[in-house]
């Protein structure tokens, strides 16, 4: 029996320290979409996003990055 597709989760962060929950136990590609939309679109261009976090289903952190100056740096 072959194993399920592992599930994720991405949440975001806005300049007050307020955490978003943007996707919730979804499949890599649909959780990629968005992170490709927090890191480029209208929202990271304006400063509104300044933290992604990307977990597993597990709750255990897989990526973390942090908007500094005009680029995105990977804390974890």
């Amino acid at each position: 029996m072959p194993s399920p597709d592992p599930l994720f989760s991405i949440y975001w962060y806005d300049p007050t320290g307020q955490q978003i929950r943007e996707k919730y136990l979804q499949p890599f590609d649909q959780c990629k979409e968005a992170f490709d939309r927090l890191t480029q679109g209208p929202a990271a261009q304006m400063g509104l996003v300044k933290s992604i976090k990307l977990t597993d289903h597990f709750d255990c952190l897989v990526i973390e990055l942090t908007r500094e100056r005009d680029s995105w740096v990977r804390t974890l």
